[in-house]
């Protein structure tokens, strides 16, 4: 992977909470921000995806569903 330098601002604050936790977890600045952004980016893909796909079950197709999906009408 191409990494690439980029120049950020953080609050004080929140530098001292990340680098208390980068003391405990031994871990550095760079792998730290980059697992935040992933996390973050996945997150934004999950929240896209739920809200692409709200309403493509119904109880027509799927009556099953009716008493939720802990329903034991699947076993």
């Amino acid at each position: 992977m191409e990494r690439v330098v980029k120049t950020l601002r953080f609050s004080k604050d929140l530098l001292e909470e990340i680098d208390t936790l980068l003391n405990k977890e031994n871990m550095n600045f760079t792998d730290f921000i980059t697992i935040a952004a992933k996390f973050y980016l996945s997150s934004l893909k999950f929240t896209e995806a739920v809200k692409e796909s709200a309403g493509a079950w119904d109880l027509k197709n799927q009556p099953e569903l009716k008493e939720g999906s802990e329903s034991d009408l699947w076993f």
